[in-house]
């Protein structure tokens, strides 16, 4: 008869997760706490910051004209840029006794 060997015994009862009694409860409360104090800094830290962009939306709405007011409003100075470039040059004809420019615009 041929021998054989031995089976393999395989111990399983390290194979899953469990709790251990060596693990002292001075650990496990450490690390609840630790938990909570993160969970509550990034709590302050996000309503913090929440307030924060909440007052800068405020002050941009009342800063000033919105995007469209501003085009507006520089199509408007273009035009008073234009008479006064007008005005001088009718102006400086005047002064120089030459006949007025017209308008080629």
């Amino acid at each position: 008869m041929a021998r054989r060997a031995p089976a393999a015994v395989i111990d399983k009862s390290d194979a899953s997760w469990h709790w251990d009694r060596k693990i002292p409860v001075a650990l496990i409360v450490t690390i609840i706490v630790v938990f909570a104090g993160q969970i509550g800094t990034a709590s302050w830290w996000a309503s913090k910051t929440d307030a924060r962009i909440e007052r800068l939306e405020q002050q941009f709405t009342l800063a000033g004209p919105t995007a469209a007011d501003q085009g507006t409003r520089l199509t408007r100075v273009e035009v008073k840029v234009d008479n006064l470039i007008d005005a001088t040059s009718e102006i400086k004809a005047i002064l120089r006794k030459e006949p007025v420019p017209s308008k080629a615009r």
